[in-house]
């Protein structure tokens, strides 16, 4: 017995080494590296620029003066729609009634053409469709796709909920909850107010562009039924849409069909679009201010009013942008969050409109560090304005917009949208084939040049939602003068707090 236990140890005890020996030795790291990158401690050098070259769209216009843009794409039995309603965004919110636009909007598929909002419901996932619908600030639009073999049947659908919705009373004042509800949780959500204060200290609050697309609580509440119904009568207007398709389709034959539903209707009581007028509000304070108590992080918005779409230094500043917080290698992350630490992303952002719209950076920052994340931005802005961007970061911000141009038209729905664009902005239809040479023709100067002209540092106006007692001190010192002191839900303050 004690022999066999002996011997019972030996074997345990030089079992892993024995049973080491029997493993064989890992592959070499190249076995795993397909890549031929021999230093990984240096970036790759850039491929030769791709050369690619835009889709085509066929114009043509249905009977009721709706336009119609048709790109084939017969790779896939898939077909994607985008129809623009310019004028029915909520920069036609009537005074008083911010969120009517988007309100309407959100309740056109809630019952329409004698079918539920659930029939509704049903009926898209039999046919293996999807339909959205939304509001955004100088327009509406209705999204749709759907299969090859469904699409007479979806576009009857998707027809009947644009042309024929019911406005029930009781689905609008379900919805209408709904949304009450989405408001009064805006509190909960730092990085929308801290938009909504931007918007309303550059523009105004009560103006086009100042007020929430969703609107706000103290007017929401009086919206109903009516109202939705008088601005779906006035502002859906069918000769002022354009309808995008992309996808398995032939174009003849598809307006045939068009014609016969979208085509023929003629609504009375629709009003044209009108001009969007959005001038500048007068700056009381570049400092605003919500105090969220325990706030991990201070949401940041610094921003002011951009350039116009059709502004010839669009390039230039789209270049500009780049350079400072559009992916990665931007200045703001590479500075805020790569070499500081203290976010975990910064972009810069233009939001084109068909009037002015505002350019915007946002972060969140780590709150004990929120004054030197504000005044290391200001530096970056500044020093854009002041001093030539370096020949090699120029080619890379450019080479990313190049490079980024055919990522818009990989699907169907992709491309449906990129030319919704150009129709509400009334750019001609080739305008993405020139878009390439034209990002190619700008310089160093050109970049400094928007800079200092539409995004001048001491002029942008600050955002900020986080905890008070412990970014105040920090703020004071960047001497951004007095600041504004708002609520949780983004409205002024009757008193400034010091």
């Amino acid at each position: 017995m004690r022999t066999a236990s002996l011997i019972s140890i030996v074997l345990l005890a030089s079992a892993p080494t024995a049973f080491a020996k029997r493993v064989p030795a890992p592959p070499p790291a190249s076995v795993f590296d397909q890549s031929g990158i021999s230093d990984w401690t240096k970036p790759p050098a850039p491929t030769t620029e791709p050369k690619f070259k835009p889709p085509v769209a066929k114009r043509l216009k249905l009977k009721n003066g709706m336009s119609l843009l048709v790109v084939e794409n017969h790779k896939l039995p898939i077909v994607s729609m985008s129809i623009v309603i310019p004028g029915a965004g909520s920069s036609n919110d009537p005074k008083g009634k911010g969120g009517l636009a988007s309100f309407t909007a959100d309740l056109l598929d809630e019952g329409a053409g004698g079918l539920s909002a659930i029939g509704i419901a049903e009926e898209t996932d039999r046919l293996g469709a999807g339909i959205g619908i939304y509001a955004d600030v100088d327009a509406s639009y209705v999204s749709v796709t759907t299969l090859a073999k469904t699409l007479d049947q979806t576009l009857d659908l998707a027809s009947k909920i644009i042309m024929q919705p019911a406005f029930d009373d009781k689905e609008v004042e379900r919805v209408k909850g709904d949304r009450m509800t989405a408001l009064e949780l805006r509190r909960d959500r730092p990085r929308e107010v801290a938009s909504i204060m931007l918007n309303a200290a550059i523009f105004g609050m009560s103006s086009a562009y100042g007020h929430p697309t969703s609107g706000i609580r103290e007017e929401f509440k009086n919206l109903g039924a009516a109202d939705v119904r008088t601005f779906y009568k006035e502002r859906w207007n069918p000769a002022a849409m354009t309808l995008v398709v992309v996808g398995d389709v032939d174009p003849v034959a598809f307006k045939a069909k068009l014609d016969a539903g979208l085509g023929a209707w003629k609504p009375a009581g629709a009003k044209k679009p009108g001009k969007v007028v959005a001038t500048p509000a007068k700056i009381g304070s570049r400092l605003l201010l919500v105090d969220r108590k325990d706030a991990a992080q201070s949401d940041v918005r610094i921003g002011i009013i951009g350039p116009d779409r059709k502004d010839t230094r669009f390039f230039a500043f789209e270049v500009f942008r780049t350079t400072l917080g559009d992916g990665f290698t931007s200045r703001l992350v590479q500075r805020l969050r790569e070499q500081l630490g203290i976010t975990y992303g910064a972009g810069a952002s233009m939001d084109w409109r068909l009037a002015r719209g505002p350019f915007v950076i946002a972060t969140a920052i780590v709150t004990p560090s929120t004054g030197q994340g504000i005044s290391e931005t200001l530096k970056m802005v500044e020093d854009l304005a002041t001093t030539d961007v370096p020949a090699e970061e120029l080619e890379k911000s450019k080479q990313n917009l190049i490079r980024a141009l055919p990522a818009r038209f990989d699907t169907n729905t992709g491309t449906a949208d990129a030319f919704a664009e150009l129709a509400l902005f009334g750019l001609p239809d080739d305008w993405y084939t020139r878009y390439a040479d034209s990002v190619r023709r700008i310089t160093a100067k050109d970049v400094k040049s928007i800079a200092k002209a539409v995004a001048p540092a001491k002029k942008l106006v600050i955002s900020i939602v986080g905890d008070m007692s412990k970014v105040r001190a920090d703020l004071d010192k960047l001497e951004l003068g007095q600041p504004a002191m708002y609520d949780l839900y983004g409205m002024p303050l009757a008193a400034t707090k010091n």
